[in-house]
């Protein structure tokens, strides 16, 4: 059964092994393909972005959009990872949104290994639309899915890295 989930975040790899077995694990998985770009639902000729790695600095950043799947995978990307964030959120099944995190001795955990490597904050997103003024709206209620929309584009749009300046920052000032 898949499950499907708003994902974006970006991770920073203590070595090259490390940022090379999470690219193999995403390969495996059909969310990249060996070029690298980011696919739509592992279909080879769906290219959703291109390449988000940045080899010289061992970073991989996941471009925000619903992924099949990746969801369930994340924590292992975060072997070697010295630094970044995962954040993700579904209403594929349930209204559910959480933050990952590495953990310090992630660094240590060897290339494509597992381990305590993430720490995962979980949303508890009503509280979440209580605060951002959105209120609450149950199941049955009308507009209830198009609610549960703008509580993700909201969680979305407070907890998202800035990927786009994430990747530009090596790269100096344009012109």
């Amino acid at each position: 059964m898949s499950f499907y989930a708003r994902i974006s975040g970006y991770l920073t790899y203590r070595t090259h092994d490390h940022l090379d077995a999470a690219i193999d694990r995403l390969t495996r998985g059909a969310w990249l393909n060996d070029d690298e770009q980011w696919l739509v639902r592992g279909h080879p000729r769906e290219i959703r972005t291109d390449a988000t790695t940045d080899h010289e600095r061992n970073l991989l950043a996941i471009p925000a959009g619903v992924y099949q799947n990746l969801g369930r995978i994340t924590t292992e990307l975060f072997a070697g990872a010295t630094d970044g964030v995962v954040v993700t959120s579904s209403n594929d099944a349930c209204f559910d949104a959480w933050i990952e995190t590495p953990l310090p001795e992630a660094t240590n955990v060897p290339p494509g290994e597992g381990g305590d490597v993430s720490s995962i904050r979980c949303i508890d997103l009503e509280h979440f639309a209580r605060t951002q003024g959105l209120g609450v709206k149950q199941l049955g209620d009308p507009g209830h899915f198009q609610w549960q929309w703008d509580v993700l584009d909201a969680f979305h749009d407070k907890h998202d890295p800035d990927i786009l300046g994430i990747l530009e920052s090596a790269r100096g000032p344009p012109g």
